[in-house]
């Protein structure tokens, strides 16, 4: 009888101000996809997220976003100053006509991956209810925020097996069990 490995999923925290970040970017460009670094530290098991930096210039459309290499290179060259590394990215998917933005990566955004860092999804489609933020069984945190439904979920490469990437706890204190806000009156 062989012995299956037994392996550990590994984690992210995500700290107040980067889950903010990446949130409040995401809405501010709705119906477009926005893009920014994740900056913090990785362990063995744990990535750290400290800081969620949106690029500004980056080009934006309905179904994808690029950077604007010459003023992102701009702050990669600063960011190595810090004292935090760059340890991935995010995007937002967003609904598009009847199609709901769905948070696993597409495979341009796999594509786009290296290995060793993080990379986080946020799909954001309208809502008319509201939900509390949670975490979901597949490791993603959910809820909706000023009419918006958001589901954020971590994924990191992995070079074999059939999807090339797989699924990243997340663990953010900030957002789970924060009340779901609608703006509709």
């Amino acid at each position: 009888m062989s012995e299956r490995k037994e392996t550990k999923r590994k984690n992210v925290i995500i700290k107040e101000r980067a889950f903010w970040s990446m949130v409040l970017s995401a809405i501010e460009v709705y119906n477009f996809e926005t893009l920014g670094l994740l900056l913090g530290l990785k362990g063995e098991e744990t990535f750290i997220i400290e800081y969620a930096i949106p690029f500004q210039t980056a080009q934006k459309a309905k179904t994808w976003v690029s950077p604007n290499e010459r003023r992102a290179s701009r702050i990669k060259k600063i960011v190595h100053l810090l004292p935090v590394d760059v340890i991935g990215d995010y995007h937002s998917h967003t609904e598009l006509g009847d199609s709901r933005a769905l948070s696993h990566p597409s495979g341009e955004d796999i594509a786009d991956m290296d290995e060793g860092n993080v990379y986080i999804i946020l799909a954001v489609n309208e809502s008319k209810r509201t939900v509390e933020w949670h975490t979901n069984t597949n490791g993603s945190i959910s809820g909706t925020l000023g009419g918006y439904h958001i589901r954020i979920t971590a994924s990191e490469y992995i070079k074999k097996g059939r999807l090339h990437y797989k699924h990243v706890e997340i663990i953010c204190p900030s957002a789970v069990g924060l009340k779901g806000y609608s703006l509709r009156g």
